[in-house]
């Protein structure tokens, strides 16, 4: 009886040893899309897990209309810092930077 606890406590062990771990991704910092200009006024466009392109296409009607990216969730900023929104779904994030 001893025996047979041992060798299941040891295969338990082995077996939680030998499970994936879980991912754990690496701090990347956001990409730089570049520079646009909406109603005169310049921002810095930075996205995380989106293409420039989409990310511009979706700053630009934001920041034109105040029109959120379909199931993107909005946040405006006030004068208090630079940034003047940032909208996320998941992982994916965009945001813009007053210039």
């Amino acid at each position: 009886m001893r025996g047979a606890r041992a060798f299941t406590l040891v295969a338990a062990t082995l077996g939680f040893a030998l499970l994936p771990a879980a991912k754990s991704w690496a701090p990347v910092p956001p990409r730089d899309c570049g520079m646009l200009e909406v109603s005169g006024k310049r921002f810095n466009v930075k996205a995380d897990q989106l293409r420039c392109k989409t990310a511009r296409r979706y700053t630009k009607g934001y920041l034109a209309r105040h029109d959120a990216p379909s199931g993107y969730r909005c946040r405006d900023y006030g004068r208090e810092t630079r940034i003047k929104f940032r909208c996320s779904r998941g992982d994916r994030v965009l945001f813009a930077i007053r210039r």
